[in-house]
């Protein structure tokens, strides 16, 4: 009998060993399988679908850095020019959507807080551009359209553009920046959410009491705990599982355009001149026109305003059906508002949505398809209109044939 029980104790033994060899396999095989998840949504990261790339950007590289797997954005306020870019970046990515480059920032002289995306000053200067993240762009160096107008015509161009800004800034970014350089030209690049922007400048400056306006953006990084900034794999389950609702009301849109997919919103409240945000913008922004064209008077430059159009607008035959009419239409009224007030007043405007929208129908993309930035070719297009009619007017000579 004693035998016996040290058999039947000696075969349970080797079972319970059996077993936990087993459970230690899989436990093995499973965090090996997570591993090498983890490794491969890194290194294959722009190969994944944007909306993919969109859920894991914000998780760790590494653990044991704070790096992003794509960096955020370096973005700082300003209660001066509403945000700033630090000077001395060197080859700092930026990966939104299907928009994927590298920059530099530059400080143009000792002790200013500003770094701007541009070549050294060349004098004498015959062309300094302001505006938001469309004068900084989306795009390499050498596709950014004031690149382009320094490359085919040769000019002396700086490009001043601040991400995230509006008029009331770009007022200033001339009057502190572009004035000291004496240029012949400034180009002054609007956008349809530029009149939230001056509402949200002047709040920051306390220079207005809160008003009605949208609904604050929706987040696109919901908060699944600690360990989703560290794993993409368990963001990714979490996001599949538990995606807050209100995420996927964003507004956001997908139809195949020329062969492509792209995305179009619906949610470009901050575009619309009926909310109280927007109306008050609209009056900083001729406040802030007002302002430029006394000084560019001043220096003896020339103001020429480029109007920006949106994605929507120019794919609109696309795009109308998804996002609503009513979205559609405060979107161009918001542009052709400012159209009209430059004619009234004799304001040199430029508009290429017309040239955009032949474009489009000719195949071109102009747009990225899931940012809503200009990608090469629009920047190409921009850079042609401008240059055409700077000399047409006999504002710059080409310095190049």
């Amino acid at each position: 009998m004693h035998t016996d029980n040290q058999a039947h104790a000696a075969g349970s033994h080797r079972w319970l060993v059996r077993v936990l060899a087993r459970a230690l396999a899989l436990v093995f095989a499973f965090l090996l399988t997570w591993l090498l998840l983890e490794a491969l949504l890194r290194v294959g990261f722009d190969a994944l679908p944007p909306g993919t790339q969109g859920v894991i950007q914000h998780v760790r590289r590494v653990p044991w850095s704070d790096e992003h797997i794509i960096p955020v954005f370096p973005y700082e306020t300003s209660r001066e020019f509403q945000a700033r870019i630090p000077p001395g970046l060197d080859d700092y990515p930026v990966h939104w959507g299907d928009a994927a480059f590298t920059f530099d920032t530059l400080r143009l002289w000792e002790g200013s807080a500003e770094g701007f995306r541009t070549n050294p000053p060349q004098w004498p200067m015959d062309l300094v551009a302001v505006g938001d993240s469309f004068t900084f762009c989306w795009t390499d160096f050498e596709d950014c359209w004031v690149e382009q107008l320094h490359t085919q015509f040769g000019w002396h161009v700086m490009n001043l553009g601040i991400p995230g800004t509006g008029s009331l800034s770009h007022e200033l970014v001339i009057s502190s920046y572009a004035v000291p350089m004496e240029p012949k030209v400034v180009i002054w690049q609007w956008y349809g959410n530029d009149y939230q922007d001056d509402y949200d400048h002047a709040r920051l400056r306390d220079e207005v009491d809160a008003l009605a306006g949208p609904p604050p953006p929706i987040s696109e990084v919901p908060d699944y705990g600690p360990l989703a900034d560290y794993s993409a794999v368990y963001r990714l389950l979490r996001d599949a599982l538990d995606r807050p609702a209100e995420v996927d009301a964003s507004g956001e849109h997908f139809v195949t355009v020329n062969g492509r997919e792209m995305l179009f919103n619906a949610r470009l409240d901050t575009h619309d001149l009926s909310s109280g945000m927007a109306r008050y913008g609209w009056d900083r922004t001729l406040a802030a026109l007002d302002a430029a064209h006394a000084v560019t008077d001043g220096i003896g430059a020339e103001l020429v305003i480029l109007l920006v159009p949106t994605k929507e607008e120019v794919y609109a035959t696309w795009s109308q059906d998804l996002i609503g009419s009513e979205t559609l239409n405060y979107l161009i009224v918001g542009r052709r508002t400012l159209l009209d007030e430059c004619a009234a007043r004799g304001w040199r405007c430029i508009d290429p949505t017309d040239a955009f929208t032949v474009a489009v129908n000719d195949g071109q993309t102009v747009y990225n398809a899931f940012d809503f930035h200009l990608d090469a070719s629009g920047n190409r297009i921009v850079a042609d209109l401008l240059g055409s009619y700077l000399i047409a007017e006999g504002l710059l000579d080409p310095r190049v044939e």
